[in-house]
């Protein structure tokens, strides 16, 4: 056990966590102002929340990784030619986050949007959710890519 903690850069699953979770983090905490519970909930809701999407962003990452990975049948898959593996592994990050931002955004849902959260007009989904899930799996591509040290 010890050996594997040691090493948890060589396994592909907890190095895409490891390398994800300040990138999610970041990104959920700057996009929070644009949803409504900013301002109609407390710190400890906020934090809960921020915690509570982070994880989710990071369960739907690895579900999108092994998703390529059967499919590639490599979990390594990241290593090589990535046009295809790379691209759908966004477009099935991106699939999902417009499934549940249409699923739970707005009165009837979990969360709902400020006014100052722009829309995108056929969807009327948040841009940021979808802008996440379109740059932010590309940028850990990369970083997958580089050698774990």
């Amino acid at each position: 056990m010890h050996h594997t903690l040691r090493n948890w850069r060589h396994h592909p699953e907890l190095r895409l966590l490891g390398l994800a979770l300040p990138l999610e983090l970041a990104w959920e905490g700057a996009q929070l102002p644009l949803y409504t519970l900013w301002r109609e909930h407390d710190w400890g809701y906020i934090l809960f929340s921020l915690a509570h999407c982070t994880a989710g962003d990071l369960l739907i990452l690895l579900a999108c990784h092994i998703l390529v990975a059967l499919l590639a049948r490599n979990r390594f898959w990241f290593y090589g030619q990535i046009l295809l593996t790379g691209t759908v592994f966004t477009l099935s990050g991106m699939a999902y986050t417009i499934y549940s931002e249409i699923a739970n955004a707005g009165p009837t849902g979990s969360w709902e949007y400020t006014e100052q959260m722009p829309v995108i007009p056929l969807l009327g989904i948040g841009m940021t959710p979808l802008l996440q899930w379109l740059l932010i799996p590309p940028v850990l591509l990369w970083l997958m890519r580089r050698p774990a040290k």
